[in-house]
């Protein structure tokens, strides 16, 4: 049975939710707690006629012993144990009760199916006297093609009965003799053969009829519903069963609807399967949280562009633009977003981007704000950026640090002392005293490079952009030319050099070196003369260091006030 729309009010944490058309292939993702186990279970329970099945997020078996005994009582379905929502009492299975304990059923249900297969065939040639060869179908053939497509390394090889007492699901490992029973195969392997089961055996039974009367049972349109099919699977496995996912949806009488959580299938999934489920709290009253993230393929790559992945987007929370790269300079240092999430947990309740340069954010933060009303009135993009010698810009999108960077909260003798206790006695610092001692030479040091820095600062960038006519161009670039040179020119760059060394020998007198010079070079240089010999990593003491400057009182201060202004704009 198909879904062809659906229309939910007032399930826990939805308000209303619904689809007039769903797709055959329906991707559904959002934050935690916006209620899309509750729509599945919801969707699971309309229907009347048993043709939906619901697959769980509980797909962790424990071992079991199967008899040969134990499959001639009341025939084993997992199909219909898993649509039922309860836990029948079957002798030889182990279970506490409820929805959890579904795939301690696999094992027997299995084997059950081999005990009717043999069945089949013994009907089949009591009835007809002979079995011609090659009439027989397989009924272990959508199992087969199942291993194929979605675990290659294996091959689904037998149900072995002849030990009475142990019945075992082999599976052989390719390119090899080796048999590895259904209990000992890994957690990622039994999740994929728990999630898509249901469906195999369902195609398993229509076959087993035709092996006993030779002619296969029509099988029913059916709507399937799972609940993160991504539970123990790596990633470039969840990619395989999105594109199985989308084969199953393709055959005729099949719908899938799949709520999830990863990256990695929201990021592949195309605009047609990709909906969002929104927060209650993020929508007006009576609005439908449940909304199609773009609604044709080049917005939805466009989307992606902007907010860097589509998690990001679903993420459904604040997002704080900060300066550097994701990977920055390939591992060599700890990007900046990493080292906010050090200093204060309240970064973890946003959604981090790193956004290059400071005209990059600005950008970025500007495109955001865009895009989001068309997810959220209730959401906003911000950028927190280095206050470098910028000052305050008065745009409420844009957050300026106290300091000229974040390097700069780093540079406290006593977090930078906790942060090397594992090492301290491999180097010359004995005291919270030593490390003050050691800053403020590399300081002192440094004063000539943060002169230069402030007066290149200063002098700023400039740009020639032709303009039409282009008989003009000659005469546009002449005046360029003649404004370069003075901006530039001797007095101009002396002029700045002596304002950037008043400021700077006004940073030393006013004892504000460690907030104002370039953190990034002071840390580095701290890191290269005392540290560099120790097994301490440059990475791991910039993260450690990050990790105890948090708890100053005056970096929890700034950050608390941040995310005040944050929630309230």
């Amino acid at each position: 049975m198909r879904i062809p729309s659906f229309e939910f009010r007032s399930l826990r944490s939805i308000q209303y939710a619904a689809c007039e058309k769903v797709p055959q292939l329906m991707i559904i993702a959002g934050p935690n707690g916006t209620g899309k186990t509750t729509l599945l279970e919801a969707l699971r329970w309309r229907d009347e006629n048993g043709n939906v099945i619901h697959i769980g997020p509980h797909r962790a078996m424990r071992r079991q012993n199967v008899q040969q005994r134990q499959l001639l009582g009341e025939a084993i379905s997992y199909r219909s144990i898993v649509m039922s929502g309860g836990a029948p009492s079957i002798e030889g299975i182990q279970i506490l009760g409820g929805s959890e304990d579904h795939p301690n059923y696999l094992k027997h249900a299995l084997c059950q199916i081999e005990m009717d297969r043999q069945q089949a065939i013994t009907q089949r040639y009591d009835r007809d006297g002979e079995i011609a060869v090659g009439s027989l179908p397989d009924p272990w053939k959508p199992l087969r093609e199942l291993t194929q497509n979605l675990l290659p390394h294996l091959r689904f090889a037998k149900i072995d009965a002849s030990n009475r007492t142990n019945v075992q699901c082999l599976w052989q490992v390719q390119n090899s003799s080796t048999l590895v029973d259904l209990n000992d195969l890994s957690s990622g392997e039994k999740s994929i053969v728990l999630m898509f089961y249901p469906l195999i055996e369902r195609q398993t039974r229509s076959i087993l009829a035709g092996v006993e009367d030779s002619q296969a049972t029509p099988m029913p349109a059916i709507a399937v519903l799972i609940d993160e099919p991504e539970l123990h699977l790596h990633p470039n496995l969840q990619l395989k069963v999105l594109d199985y996912l989308r084969v199953l949806s393709s055959e005729e009488g099949m719908q899938v609807i799949v709520a999830t959580h990863s990256p990695t299938i929201v990021e592949q999934a195309s605009f047609e399967e990709l909906f969002l489920l929104r927060p209650v709290e993020l929508v007006e009253p009576e609005a439908n949280q449940l909304v199609p993230v773009a609604t044709d393929e080049e917005k939805l790559r466009l989307l992606r562009e902007v907010f860097g992945n589509t998690s990001n987007i679903t993420a459904m929370q604040p997002i704080l633009v900060v300066e550097g790269t994701a990977d920055a300079q390939s591992g060599k240092v700890v990007p900046d977003w990493k080292l906010y999430r050090a200093m204060h947990p309240g970064f973890f309740a946003l959604t981090l981007l790193a956004g290059g340069g400071k005209g990059e954010c600005k950008a970025l933060v500007r495109s955001l704000n865009e895009f989001l009303p068309q997810l959220s009135n209730k959401l906003k993009a911000f950028a927190l950026l280095d206050r470098d010698v910028e000052e305050a810009s008065g745009n409420d999108s844009l957050k300026l640090l106290p300091v000229s960077m974040i390097e700069n909260l780093l540079l406290d003798p006593d977090s930078i002392w906790e942060a090397i206790q594992s090492v301290a006695e491999r180097t010359d610092l004995r005291s919270v005293t030593d490390v003050g001692a050691k800053l403020d030479a590399i300081l002192d040091a440094l004063e000539d490079t943060e002169v230069e820095r402030r007066a290149i600062a200063s002098l700023g960038i400039v740009h020639f952009r032709p303009k039409k006519p282009l008989d003009v161009i000659p005469e546009q670039a002449s005046r360029f030319n003649t404004e370069v040179r003075e901006r530039f020119g001797v007095e101009a760059v002396e002029k700045a050099k002596a304002e950037a060394k008043a400021r700077v020998a006004a940073l030393k007198q006013e004892r504000r070196r460690r907030e104002d010079f370039h953190g990034k070079t002071v840390l580095g240089e701290f890191f290269k003369n005392h540290l560099h010999s120790t097994p301490l990593s440059k990475l791991v003491f910039t993260y450690e260091a990050a990790r105890y400057a948090g708890r100053r009182q005056s970096v929890a201060t700034f950050f608390d006030e941040l995310f005040k202004q944050i929630s309230q704009t």
